[in-house]
């Protein structure tokens, strides 16, 4: 299966694809920029707004309002009114950390991760911010945290730590958030790429985009099987979420960072965003709590 261009946004970091229901939209970031993007798909116009921020991830939130990750504080944004409002520092006294991926449990609390600027391995931590904004750190270290999913029962979380090479599984409780260390559910080999960005199709399937890899592989999370691929024409691909009218469309993240001239010139739409026809529809998601 090969993924189709949706819109050549030349991202140098494009991350945090989303569905919008309401808006009919899908949404994305380009981290390094500090964009937020919107593609309507009624109308195929695109909408940018940007920050003087790293911007790592969107949300939807309750109210009709987005949720930003920018830098490593979490920040409400209206946009009608394109207000602003700071809600929470995730990692005070740490100016080289920031925010990376993240996602919303089925309680409407946020899963959102850390990761150092500069790179150092287990300097990041994984977070849970709960529907009142307090904070709870869940993991720690990891060093590039990365996708977030959960099971279709809500029993099992699936977390990436991208230069593991792993898929985690935790034991989840719904009820009140705790996480336990149950096993490592895939094994990617280094020549497959990294694992980034990960979420669920209606099967319990697990679709993980592999930084590096050309593509979106589909994972059985009780096997550890490479079930399917999606080709991306992009070498660094960052993450994938399933949305459209119907569900069973898949936008496709990729980046143009750490790529050379003659590799820019081979791969040129690097950092474009790509939507890929899918036999399956995705699993739930759900919008944060504030």
């Amino acid at each position: 299966m090969e993924a189709d261009l949706l819109y050549d946004s030349k991202c140098t970091l494009a991350e945090s694809p989303q569905w919008h229901e309401k808006l009919r939209s899908f949404l994305w970031v380009d981290i390094e920029k500090g964009t937020l993007y919107q593609f309507c798909t009624r109308e195929e116009k695109v909408r940018t707004w940007t920050f003087p921020h790293r911007l790592t991830m969107v949300m939807e939130g309750a109210n009709d309002q987005l949720i930003l990750a920018l830098d490593a504080k979490l920040a409400r944004f209206d946009l009608q009114t394109e207000n602003l409002e700071w809600l929470i520092d995730i990692e005070k006294g740490l100016p080289d950390n920031r925010c990376n991926d993240g996602a919303c449990d089925a309680k409407g609390r946020l899963w959102v991760g850390t990761m150092c600027t500069q790179f150092t391995d287990n300097a990041g931590a994984l977070y849970m911010v709960d529907n009142d904004l307090s904070l709870q750190q869940k993991l720690y270290p990891v060093s590039i945290s990365n996708g977030i999913s959960w099971s279709l029962d809500h029993k099992t979380m699936f977390y990436i730590d991208s230069p593991t090479g792993k898929i985690q599984a935790f034991r989840f409780d719904l009820s009140t958030g705790n996480i336990e260390y149950k096993r490592n559910v895939v094994n990617i080999p280094k020549e497959m790429g990294v694992p980034d960005g990960m979420c669920t199709d209606e099967n319990g399937m697990l679709w993980v985009a592999h930084y590096g890899g050309f593509g979106v592989h589909q994972w059985h999370p009780e096997t550890g099987l490479l079930l399917d691929k999606i080709d991306v024409p992009a070498p660094n691909v960052t993450s994938c979420a399933f949305g459209g009218q119907n569900g069973n469309q898949l936008l496709i993240t990729t980046a143009k960072e750490n790529l050379g001239k003659e590799q820019l010139e081979r791969y040129p739409e690097s950092g474009s965003v790509f939507i890929a026809k899918m036999k399956v529809k995705g699993a739930g998601v759900y919008k944060c709590g504030f």
